[in-house]
């Protein structure tokens, strides 16, 4: 049983005893099943298709599972279970029990390191076996819940697996300071010796790219596959002509979670580096792949007359028709390649580019994150990061700066803010933080509240202030009846 991904493009490219004409009649006939590029598929070790899981995958957009990273969470942890059912037990995954289970949790929890996973890996399996088994029972694959027991979620839901480790909570959440991070860029991903400097040696490459998509994530809090999909030429403008030290941007609904969109500020420090990399780095990588002829072929959607807004896109059929960014998935995205006024290839219009001139893709940056977390181990640096670390960093600093200005703003107008303290002085700033990270419930952006390491100071002392001032009730039965209220 092995995943695989969706690819129409490739179908394109002609193979042995398939011409292109039959090549490309094939890829339309597969483009009209609506299946959407990168959906995974499974097919069984003969190659046979396995229907039942493949159906719950092509189900999976219309659930409100939309994101291709997330179709790829739950095939995983699907297939994974499909495997342990067959390999292990002898069973289909529409004949697994509730012993089948508790010997999958044996498996996977109860195991020695390293085959042992963590709580948190257990709980998301089992949040993928109960979006399962749901489809299942209203597909009628199955008459009821297989593992002999079921409950009601708050959200009135019913859970089928209901397998859950009550007593696992997520982790703290993983930031780093402005030292801490200064160090994992310039020692782990740039290369510099610890003590600062060239380090001879670095065997890495591509460290200023690095470094740059480093800043950028630690000053607009952007998940990995929004930083990664943005273009060369949509990128602002720097503009000190207002004072700003910042450009606001529109993020692309598709390219960001759930399709919701919003705006973020890029500092001008920033945004002159990336500008930076787009001169040197960028170009250079974009003249070798020219130089092998990696931007011809079907993988490429040629656009021509590129500005920050859109541009003239080819069309199946050689139509040309005017395009904007924002209407584009991060996939499409990756495929755009800019052309001359004779329709040779130019350069992709990715942003972050490979050595070789392509695209980056989301996984390579885990990748890049990774090694420079192993050298900063090496050279006696406890740090370690990841893309999605530097989000969390950005939103505690955030949080932090926040809660000093409303504090502020709070002394400052202390006659106006007799009630609600503690709502007052977190809930203002969490509804701003939770804005600018894209989140769709507050609650979700609570985790944030515990990392911020002065803010329960900086509450205490603003009430106390507020109480004192305002003449009301004896600070300390106020505060024991805000923190009841957290």
């Amino acid at each position: 049983m092995e995943v695989f991904l969706t690819d129409s493009v490739a179908l394109t490219a002609p193979a042995p005893g398939v011409d292109a004409t039959e090549a490309e009649r094939r890829a339309e006939q597969f483009r009209r099943q609506f299946v959407p590029e990168g959906m995974p598929f499974v097919l069984g070790e003969d190659g046979s298709y396995d229907w039942v899981l493949n159906r719950f995958l092509r189900s999976l957009p219309t659930s409100g599972v939309r994101s291709a990273h997330s179709w790829r969470a739950y095939v995983l942890d699907v297939v994974t279970w499909a495997r342990f059912l067959e390999e292990y037990r002898g069973r289909s995954v529409l004949e697994a029990r509730r012993e089948d289970l508790e010997a999958f949790y044996a498996a996977r929890r109860l195991s020695p390191a390293p085959y042992r996973v963590s709580a948190a890996t257990w709980d998301r399996l089992v949040a993928a076996l109960e979006k399962f088994y749901r489809w299942a029972l209203s597909t009628s694959l199955i008459e009821r819940p297989l593992f002999g027991y079921e409950r009601l979620q708050p959200s009135g839901e019913m859970a089928v697996v209901g397998a859950r480790e009550k007593v696992s909570r997520p982790g703290d959440v993983r930031f780093l300071s402005l030292p801490r991070y200064v160090a994992f860029r310039d020692v782990g991903v740039r290369g510099w010796a610890p003590g600062g400097g060239e380090d001879a040696g670095f065997v890495g490459r591509c460290g200023g790219r690095n470094a740059v998509f480093a800043d950028l994530c630690v000053t607009t809090g952007l998940r990995l596959e929004e930083a990664n999909s943005l273009l060369a030429c949509e990128l602002p403008a720097v503009d000190t002509s207002d004072g700003a030290r910042s450009a606001r941007f529109e993020l692309a609904p598709l390219t960001t979670k759930g399709d919701r969109g919003r705006c973020i500020r890029i500092p001008h420090r920033v945004l002159r580096h990336i500008r930076d990399y787009v001169e040197a780095e960028r170009c250079v990588a974009v003249q070798r792949g020219a130089g092998r002829g990696a931007f011809a072929g079907p993988r490429w959607i040629p656009v021509r007359a590129p500005d920050r807004r859109g541009g003239q896109m080819r069309r199946p059929g050689g139509r040309w028709s005017a395009v904007v960014w924002a209407d584009l998935n991060p996939a499409e995205r990756s495929r755009l390649v800019e052309v001359d006024e004779a329709g040779e290839p130019v350069g992709p219009l990715a942003l972050w580019l490979s050595e070789r001139g392509a695209p980056m893709a989301a996984s390579s940056w885990e990748s890049v994150f990774d090694r420079a977390s192993s050298r900063c181990r090496r050279l006696g640096l406890d740090i370690e990061a990841s893309p999605h670390t530097l989000r969390h960093s950005f939103a505690v600093h955030l949080l932090t700066e926040l809660v000093r200005q409303q504090v502020g703003s709070m002394r400052d107008g202390a006659a106006d803010m007799r009630h609600n303290a503690y709502r007052r002085v977190m809930g203002d700033p969490l509804a701003h933080l939770q804005k600018i990270m894209g989140h769709v419930r507050i609650t979700t952006t609570y985790i944030y509240l515990d990392s911020v390491g002065e803010a329960q100071e900086l509450v205490d002392e603003a009430v106390k202030d507020l109480a004192e001032a305002l003449g009301e009730a004896d600070p300390e039965q106020l505060l024991a009846e805000l923190a009841a209220t957290r």
